[in-house]
């Protein structure tokens, strides 16, 4: 490739197909001749309402039907400085927005643009005054706001017409818990950002090379994991003599992906930090549920038996990966990329290796992985917007692009510029991203590809492709340079094994309420604070009823409530 030249790796079949399919509404008449005023075939009135959005639904309408002539689509955006434009192009002008405009006819206009770290405080001033863009995206609290102000267009109708068959596998790929968030009174008044909590659970990650050189066999039970973090600290498995080792590694945040006590807790049964439904259907809190208290008393007891740091209280993610790599260490709850955490320490100590395993249950039932919600925003259009229809054209081609039948032609829309590959995707305007279920079936591609050595295999898989080579040579030659890659596989193995379905426990809620605006610093606080009091010995596990009365009082039980009220408005 030439220097300069700047390519746009949009297939050219794709383009022929849309364009085929432009021709026919489905109905065998020409669809590109019942469109001169620039409306879609069988799109609502301009007055925008439920009922013409529904109607329009009865007739299906041309997932890719080109507007003729164009139309002006008014959006607002965030934009991120770390994004990086070919030669030429401006987040005013870029692949996706000539892409719109030449396979679609809609061309944007940006009312304005922000920052993302500005973008939420622009767009409330916006909310406030009422003068909404056409098209923009919301948080979970924002959507709620405008729903319950009418400012959004029903688009229940036009998904029904116009979402391609491949869009509506995709946005269900979570079992329609994200579409659902997005559903006020049967109402659909967002397009939902959907992501794939899959890669979230806490695995247990162990040194094997410590089993093996203390006669350790590999965890089944929580008794053997327990056994395991006492013979790590108390059997020298670093062979210098010093009592300097310990045998579960944890940091002074508590929770998340790194040297966490949420694996641990889901062996308890306890999901902190983690909206749950209770027997009744009710929304509860989960770091307030007596199972957590069983673990926090079982951290308690491994601190005192000093098989976690007495330092962990001051020591954050950063420090303890360099006490890892010091060798301090033989167990970490994390998840499936922690491998890229270890990989310092593995270079540094010759030998040293981390395998990932599930983690077994107080009581030998079945244990799930606390994950987070399938959406991780909402792209809305306002209500009375002439073409609502034209945000599912848009997310219909980002969906055929990225992750549809053509990807392995056209790929991503990336560029090249000066030897360098440029991801373009981000600034495309919707976008549903990849479900759950479409990460598990391209991991199951990935490991039938590595057992039988044949990435052809992959042709079908949507995510993950790069995984392939690295891990395969890695499996052939033990390669240094891809032991993290290959690692993450092995993580991807193990929740493929154990965390899938039913053993994935989502959380009920992923939105921001009135109060937890307010209140939850003050929460998180007191949670973390009481928390690591009680592990460490400075309270009593008792502590933990006084601390669950304050939370509720404190704001909890406000909190709660507007979770259930928001989720009874959406039945």
């Amino acid at each position: 490739m030439k220097k300069n030249q700047r390519i746009a790796l949009v297939c050219g079949v794709l383009a022929c197909a849309l364009a085929a399919a432009g021709c026919s509404d489905g109905s065998g008449k020409n669809a590109a001749s019942t469109e001169p005023s620039g409306e879609a075939t069988g799109s609502p009135s301009a007055s925008g309402t439920a009922s013409a959005s529904a109607s329009a639904a009865a007739e299906k309408g041309d997932p890719f039907g080109k507007y003729d002539p164009p139309i002006e689509l008014h959006v607002a955006r965030a934009v991120d400085q770390t994004w990086a434009y070919p030669k030429g192009d401006s987040i005013d002008n870029n692949v996706w927005y000539r892409e719109y405009e030449n396979l679609l006819g809609i061309k944007i206009v940006h009312d304005w643009t922000a920052l993302t770290s500005e973008y939420n405080r622009k767009l409330n001033v916006s909310i406030a005054s009422g003068s909404l863009p056409e098209l923009f995206s919301v948080s979970a609290s924002q959507l709620k706001q405008l729903a319950d102000a009418g400012q959004l267009e029903d688009l229940t109708g036009v998904y029904e017409q116009y979402a391609s068959d491949h869009t509506k596998e995709l946005q269900h790929g979570d079992g329609g818990a994200a579409l659902a968030s997005a559903t006020f009174n049967g109402k659909l008044l967002a397009i939902p950002v959907v992501n794939a909590p899959i890669y979230e659970p806490n695995l247990l990650w162990i040194r094997t090379d410590w089993l093996k050189k203390l006669n350790l066999s590999e965890p089944k039970t929580l008794d053997d994991v327990l056994k395991i973090a006492e013979a790590f600290t108390k059997q020298d498995p670093d062979g210098n003599g010093k009592p300097d080792t310990y045998g579960l590694a944890v940091n002074n945040y508590l929770y998340g992906p790194i040297t966490s006590i949420t694996g641990l807790s889901n062996a308890f049964h306890a999901y902190p930090q983690t909206w749950v439904k209770d027997a009744s259907g009710k929304v509860v809190y989960g770091s307030t549920q007596p199972e957590m208290k069983q673990a926090l008393a079982k951290l308690q007891e491994m601190y005192k038996a000093g098989e976690l740091d007495r330092e962990f209280g001051v020591k954050d993610g950063n420090k303890v990966a360099e006490d890892i790599a010091a060798g301090k260490f033989g167990m970490a709850f994390g998840a499936n990329w922690n491998p890229y955490v270890f990989l310092d320490a593995v270079k540094k100590n010759p030998g040293m290796d981390w395998m990932p395993f599930p983690v077994p249950s107080v009581d030998g039932a079945p244990t799930k992985a606390n994950v987070g919600f399938s959406a991780s925003g909402y792209v809305v259009v306002r209500k009375g917007a002439k073409h609502p229809e034209a945000a599912i054209k848009m997310l219909n081609l980002h969906e055929e692009v990225v992750h549809g039948s053509r990807r392995n032609e056209g790929q991503f829309i990336t560029v090249e510029e000066n030897g360098e590959r440029i991801n373009t995707s981000p600034m495309s305007l919707v976008q549903s991203g990849v479900s759950d279920q479409g990460v598990l079936d391209s991991l199951t591609l990935l490991r039938k590809a590595i057992e039988n050595e044949d990435e052809s295999l992959l042709k079908d898989a949507l995510t993950e492709t790069d995984k392939y080579g690295p891990t395969v040579d890695y499996l052939k030659t033990g390669n240094i340079e891809n032991w993290a890659v290959a690692h993450q596989y092995f993580g991807f193995v193990t929740t493929m094994d154990n965390y899938t379905g039913d053993r994935l426990l989502m959380t009920a809620f992923g939105g921001q309420t009135p109060t937890m605006t307010d209140k939850w610093a003050t929460l998180d606080k007191l949670e973390k604070e009481t928390f690591t009091k009680i592990i460490m010995g400075a309270a009593s596990v008792d502590e933990f009823d006084t601390f669950v009365a304050d939370w509720n009082k404190l704001g909890g039980e406000a909190i709660l409530k507007e979770i259930n009220d928001w989720l009874s408005s959406q039945k």
